[in-house]
């Protein structure tokens, strides 16, 4: 504790307003809830650097991979949650400690009678993305060759075509579906698989060129702190009824 306060206290000295963004519709992790980030990861990006001394803007974009792209320019240093790839290595350093393990299942049509269970049965499917989403090298990688991919902006958008059986399967995180699927008005018709197909972490991520990257041993630390903590877990459940107290847009799965 006493190698994070001189961490802390060495960083007061340059603090300044930090530009942020995140996935704005993946909850409870972080989602756009009147125009604004919310969720663990916008709250746990506010709470660490706000001990070194920097303010966050959090920035709301039309979709994840907009996010993505902004921070690869340089215009937004932070990215309050992401999954490691090989190719986003590339771009941005990552805490060594996640925030939070996000085991990954499909969602199917409520009509599929012989659903998938493994990676391989994806073979010849449709597969619902968003723009800029990954699950994984392995994940990316097998239905890029071996699949059929249709990428939309909003979770909602694949959600629909799913019910109306326009594509095959949809990843996503097992509570995401949970909590998103509670929100639908036509929930019947969509069928969340149990199986668990791959298990993704999220990290806080800097962008590689960002002076910022000097705080990663500082956030790692805390970031593994308040796991241990149970702090993290406390956020989950606190932005989890948050995201089910809010009033459905219409049939949407989120804003």
């Amino acid at each position: 504790m006493k190698y994070l306060l001189l961490l802390m206290l060495a960083a007061q000295t340059e603090a300044r307003t930090l530009f942020a963004c995140g996935h704005p519709v993946y909850p409870p992790i972080s989602w756009a809830q009147d125009r604004q980030l919310t969720g663990i990861a916008p709250h746990l990006a506010e709470k660490i650097f706000g001990e070194l001394g920097y303010t966050l803007e959090l920035s709301v974009f039309g979709n994840w991979e907009r996010c993505l792209q902004e921070a690869r320019a340089g215009r937004v240093e932070v990215i309050v949650s992401a999954y490691q790839t090989a190719q986003r290595k590339q771009d941005f350093r990552f805490t060594q400690y996640p925030i939070i393990a996000d085991p990954i299942i499909l969602i199917t049509h409520a009509d599929n009678k012989e659903p998938a269970t493994t990676l391989a049965q994806l073979k010849g499917k449709t597969i619902g993305l968003l723009f800029g989403d990954s699950f994984g090298d392995e994940f990316d990688d097998f239905v890029k060759q071996h699949a059929f991919v249709e990428r939309v902006s909003e979770g909602s958008q694949n959600l629909k075509k799913l019910a109306m059986g326009r594509i095959d399967y949809m990843p996503i995180g097992q509570l995401t579906a949970s909590l998103q699927l509670q929100q639908l008005a036509y929930r019947d018709k969509l069928k969340p698989l149990p199986d668990i197909i791959t298990i993704e972490h999220y990290y806080l991520a800097i962008q590689k060129d960002s002076p910022l990257v000097k705080h990663l041993p500082y956030l790692s630390a805390r970031i593994n702190e308040l796991t241990m903590e149970n702090y993290i877990q406390y956020l989950t459940d606190h932005y989890s009824q948050q995201y089910l107290a809010q009033t459905p847009d219409g049939d949407a799965s989120a804003r």
